[in-house]
Formats: structure tokens, C-alpha cells, sequence
């Protein structure tokens, strides 16, 4: 039977104790039997989520997610585009949360009691699943969603939240129009990179984006964004490297900066480039991929990453 998909389902009953466990357990069961039933994705494929924004919502310009705000009330939801996982997805998000791909500002702390899992359907999807839970920021809950989107070895997240209950209670129309709207689409992987193009996009890159800065609070939310310099290396054969504030590269020579070594000590902010079709594809995340970010080529020394603009060095 299909479960209707609404963000809002299951949250203001949050199950505890040992039914909760057993419950937990019977949909981890039936969700690792379906996938075992299920037939693998190409390796040259990959897929986007699409939707509908939410109404009264005005969306951040700050990556990794796609983030939306409202207005008049203190919530929110973000929407991180498919990456590729590996090993049990599944069981991972029902031990994790997958908390690990939530952008910082928005990852839980102090969780309140056990999710309550829930299995839903969305076209084109594989296998979804959705957690609500609560998060205890001084002694006050601070509902939460989660939903992860799996569609071959890839997977996507919708997430939302909100400050207070009565807030929640005021996303849940239009979250829940957003969820109706919820797609997966399915398209051929990258190109691979050329040596021509490989030589257009080589380069030092540098812009001004938004970082997060944690405070000493220790509550989730705290921190703040500031702007400060950010750097994109990308090397003639494929690599990129990024960081904030400066990035050292020897004598000026890019063909000397070490990208193993970036990708052993850093690898979440390392990976590899394409271009395909005019846009410039960049993987980032090594071993734990973060999803896809796609750009227009470099023109004239200038390239555009997520609203950010930055300037050939």
C-alpha cells in the first residue's frame, strides 16, 4: 500500500520504548530485503531530484543544499541533490541519521527519544524512508524530518525543521505541498574530460563565500555565517581542490601542488571535474561524495559556483 508523502506524517507522535524499537526493525527488515530485490543502477547513471519550492520561503545562496527559509516563522528545509554512497545506506540512516551530510548549521544535537521511520513512495525513487524526531535545545523540542531518497547507489535528502511546535505547525502546508511535488529523474552520467577542456578550466579561482563560524554555545544553530575568501584549484588532468582563506600553491605553479595529498588530509574537499556540454561538473567529497555541483565553463577568467563569482588568479 502507498503511503501518501507528507513531510508532516508521524512527527507529532513520536513513538518511544519497545514498540518503537520494533517498528524500527520491521521496516529496516523490509527496506533491506527490497533492495537486495532490486536491480542495480548503470554505473554512468545518475539522477536529480526535482520539486516544486516551498511557498513563503526565500532559498539561501549557501551550498551544500539547496535551502529555504520562511518567512514570518524560524523554519526550514534544505534539499541536498543526489550523491553516490556506499555499503548499507539503509541501516546507516537508521543508526546516523545520516547527520554527517547535514550542512552544520542545520545537524542535530541532544535527539529526544527514537525516531519514528517511515516508509514512503516517490516517482522514480528506489527506496524512501523518512525519520521524525525531536531535538532538545534546553529543555525546549525542536521538531525534525528527514528523508532520504535512494535511487540506484545514489541517494538525496530533504530535511526540514522548525525553532518551535507551533512554527512546525505552520511550515506543514506548505512542506507538505513541496513533498507532493517530489521527483526523480534519471539521466546519462558526465562526459569525460578532454585535454582541451582540461586546459580551459586549469587554474587558480578566487571568490568571497559565506563561511560558517561555530561559536562556544554548544547548541545547534549557534554559530553564524561570515564572508571570507574561498579558492577552487582545478588541475589540467581532472583534479580540484578547495579551501578558505588561502591556499598555497608552490612558486605560483599549479602542476606542482600535491592533489594525493589534498585528497589523504582533505578529502571533503577534494575531487575530480568534467565538462559536459558547456558545464563544468565537479565531484567533490572523496570517499564520502557530497552531490554533484554543476557551473557554466570559465569565461574570460571568470566562473560562477553557486552564485558565487570567481576570478581567474
Amino acid at each position: 500500500m502507498r503511503a501518501k508523502t507528507e513531510i508532516g506524517q508521524g512527527l507529532i507522535g513520536l513513538r518511544s520504548g519497545r514498540s518503537a524499537a520494533i517498528g524500527m526493525r520491521l521496516v529496516l527488515v523490509a527496506l533491506l530485503l527490497e533492495m537486495a530485490a532490486s536491480p542495480a543502477a548503470g554505473q554512468n547513471m545518475t539522477h536529480r531530484l526535482n520539486y516544486t519550492p516551498p511557498q513563503n520561503a526565500f532559498r539561501a545562496g549557501i551550498d551544500p543544499s539547496e535551502d529555504y527559509s520562511f518567512n514570518g516563522f524560524n523554519a526550514s528545509v534544505q534539499i541536498y541533490q543526489f550523491r553516490p554512497f556506499s555499503g548499507n545506506i539503509v541501516q546507516t540512516f537508521q543508526t546516523t541519521l545520516l547527520r554527517d551530510w547535514i550542512a552544520p548549521m542545520h545537524q542535530e544535537e541532544n535527539v529526544a527519544g527514537q525516531p519514528a521511520f517511515q516508509k514512503l513512495e516517490i516517482p522514480g525513487a528506489q527506496i524512501v524512508v523518512t525519520a521524525s524526531f525531536a531535538e532538545n535545545i534546553v529543555g525546549l523540542a525542536k521538531p525534525h524530518m528527514r528523508m532520504v531518497i535512494i535511487a540506484g547507489s545514489e541517494a538525496a535528502i530533504v530535511d526540514a525543521s522548525a525553532g518551535t511546535m507551533q512554527s512546525w505547525q505552520m511550515a506543514l502546508p506548505a512542506l507538505n505541498a513541496m513533498a507532493g511535488t517530489l521527483r526523480v529523474e534519471a539521466a546519462r552520467g558526465p562526459a569525460p574530460l578532454t585535454q582541451d577542456a582540461g586546459r580551459s578550466v586549469a587554474g587558480l579561482y578566487m571568490g568571497m563565500k559565506q563561511k560558517y563560524m561555530a561559536t562556544m554555545v554548544n547548541v545547534t544553530g549557534s554559530g553564524y555565517y561570515t564572508n571570507a575568501l574561498h579558492f577552487y584549484l582545478f588541475s589540467a588532468d581532472g583534479r580540484v581542490y578547495r579551501a578558505y582563506d588561502k591556499l598555497d600553491v608552490p612558486a605560483g605553479d599549479i602542476a606542482r601542488f600535491d592533489f594525493d595529498a589534498a585528497s589523504r588530509f582533505d578529502p571533503g574537499n577534494s575531487g575530480h571535474y568534467t565538462v559536459d556540454n558547456g558545464k563544468l561538473i565537479i565531484q567533490m567529497g572523496g570517499n564520502a561524495p557530497e552531490s554533484a555541483i554543476t557551473a557554466d565553463v570559465p569565461r574570460d577568467g571568470l566562473l560562477t559556483i553557486n552564485t558565487v563569482p570567481y576570478k581567474k588568479q
